[in-house]
């Protein structure tokens, strides 16, 4: 709503007295503003870029992870009033060209074909198909999307994403393709950066993108994660910070909060993706942290705010999330998603 330039007509406000107009003529400016905000409709925030394909929910059966909670998130943002329709955009598909400019060919003839062996699919951990094929090619698209939406805006989020396990000749840990991975040298081949940033805060390490980013000056990655817990090798990121069992919200925020302004001042990044799992979560299935909810909101607070008070555009994914109870996990999902909203 346009805020008010002078005091309000009789016509506009027939409850007021002519007194009470009379004494508002004589208000500083300053507080027209706050008069606009007290008595006017409410202001509704700046659109966030929302990246989003109802096809991220595939059925892969009885499984601890829950492709379900893409439509969740969702639903309960939108019921909320937290995002409108008109925030929400569909991506295309990764084009092949594009994903393999991380994964090598045989590994994508592979996947094309359909002709994983068995070795591969339970190193994958979860069951193949055209389906989960499909969709990770949209994801991939998605986080591409969101790389572009936030070079533009400052802030984007994918509702989906970060599936940072995948290595360019196999894939892992739930993770067929490295989404985040193909968008930043996607991006830099159109030449929309030269130089981004990973902050992976998953509970697992991010041993696929340190993987495909090792020796690259271009792409920092910093991996926030629960030392004894998956995946058993750990390739080196370019910080690791590995966290002890049972580690809780002030050590990890406070070590998290250390190291963002220091990679910045030292790297430059144009594009920073954020993978805000859900997963350090005191309760989760397969983490070993000891996160709260509101730790894990107020994490992804200071990530953000330290990212945008230096100028650094962020891409955000969900990652990783398995609760005890789903609707934890889409709790600390919404929380995110508020988040990047407060500051877009």
């Amino acid at each position: 709503m346009p805020e008010l330039n002078g005091p309000p007509s009789p016509a506009a406000r027939p409850q007021r007295s002519a007194l009470l107009l009379f004494r508002f003529t004589t208000l500083e400016p300053y507080l027209w503003e706050r008069l606009n905000h007290s008595y006017g409709e409410p202001t509704m925030p700046q659109a966030l870029p929302i990246i989003h394909h109802p096809a991220y929910e595939v059925d892969i059966g009885p499984h601890v992870f829950p492709t379900l909670k893409y439509r969740l998130v969702l639903n309960k943002l939108l019921s909320e009033g937290t995002l409108r329709e008109s925030d929400l955009i569909r991506p295309n598909p990764a084009t092949d060209e594009q994903v393999g400019l991380v994964h090598n060919a045989d590994y994508l003839q592979k996947l094309k074909t359909g002709r994983l062996n068995r070795i591969e699919e339970m190193t994958l951990e979860v069951p193949f198909s055209p389906e989960l094929r499909d969709a990770m090619w949209l994801c991939a698209g998605g986080s591409i999307l969101t790389g572009s939406k936030a070079l533009q805006s400052g802030l984007a989020m994918h509702l989906g994403g970060g599936f940072h396990h995948a290595f360019p000749d196999h894939g892992e840990g739930f993770c067929l393709i490295n989404d985040v991975a193909i968008a930043i040298r996607a991006l830099q081949q159109s030449g929309e950066i030269e130089r981004a940033m990973i902050v992976d805060c998953d509970v697992h390490h991010g041993n696929g993108t340190a993987a495909v980013f090792n020796d690259d000056p271009t792409v920092f990655t910093l991996s926030i994660h629960q030392e004894r817990n998956y995946p058993a090798w750990k390739p080196p990121s370019d910080l690791d910070i590995g966290l002890d069992d049972r580690t809780g919200d002030e050590e990890y925020l406070s070590l998290l909060g250390q190291r963002i302004p220091e990679i910045i001042e030292r790297h430059e990044p144009q594009l920073a993706f954020y993978l805000a799992g859900a997963d350090p979560y005191e309760q989760d299935q397969l983490g070993g942290l000891s996160l709260s909810i509101e730790g894990l909101r107020r994490r992804d607070r200071i990530v953000c705010r330290q990212l945008r008070e230096r100028d650094v555009p962020v891409a955000l994914t969900l990652a990783g999330g398995y609760a005890i109870d789903q609707r934890d996990t889409v709790e600390i999902h919404c929380n995110t998603v508020r988040e990047a909203r407060n500051l877009a």
